[in-house]
């Protein structure tokens, strides 16, 4: 849903009053909890005495649904994005905000997949974003997060397409299919969706001139 336009200095904005994003509200909340209530039965699907064949088909589980929400964050901060930036150059022409906002979100990656390093990087970069650069100036530890994500997503395709042959790669990389890798990266997602929230606010507000939108 397009953001409701606000009156700044005397033009019209696309800024709302907002403390975070509503993408970072959804991932930080309900999708979340979709994480945590397989974190929540994991116990259970592992077996008792739980077995290694077990352990894997679990955690499977938990790392597809982990790869699948913030595939639906990053997708929803996209979109938030596209409509701040849709409704402010528009400037109250419907038809023109229309326009951009389908451009900006036409068969772009994270509708078609998961939220892989290169495919954030170029939706993002539509809005003319260098991605990754600004991530690492905001946070240097962004220097690790894009080769991570992209194993993470290796991880859950690995799984999901029963590729043993990636996942012995993997394992070679030094990126193992066990619980305590699985809550690193959930750290680390959580990690750089507020980045990803505060560098996009950032990004805007420099180049529309406006108020921080979140």
């Amino acid at each position: 849903m397009p953001l409701k336009l606000q009156h700044l200095n005397g033009r019209s904005s696309a800024y709302a009053s907002q403390v975070t994003s509503r993408a970072l509200v959804e991932w930080n909340t309900s999708r979340r909890q979709k994480i945590n209530l397989l974190w929540g039965v994991h116990p259970q699907l592992t077996g008792n005495p739980p077995t290694l064949w077990r352990e894997h088909q679990a955690l499977a589980i938990v790392i597809q649904r982990m790869a699948t929400e913030f595939q639906g964050f990053a997708r929803d901060l996209h979109d938030e994005c596209t409509d701040v930036f849709s409704a402010e150059v528009a400037a109250g022409n419907s038809a023109v905000e229309n326009v951009l906002r389908e451009r900006l979100t036409s068969d772009r990656a994270l509708s078609r997949g998961n939220a892989h390093s290169d495919g954030i990087s170029k939706d993002f970069g539509r809005l003319g974003m260098t991605f990754w650069p600004s991530m690492i100036a905001a946070d240097s530890r962004a220097n690790n997060w894009k080769k991570d994500l992209l194993k993470l997503v290796e991880m859950r395709n690995g799984v999901a397409h029963d590729d043993a042959a990636k996942l012995a790669r993997l394992q070679r990389e030094g990126y193992t299919l066990d619980a305590a890798s699985l809550q690193k990266w959930q750290t680390m997602l959580d990690d750089i969706a507020t980045s990803m929230d505060d560098m996009t606010s950032t990004y805007l507000s420099a180049l529309l001139g406006i108020q921080r939108p979140w």
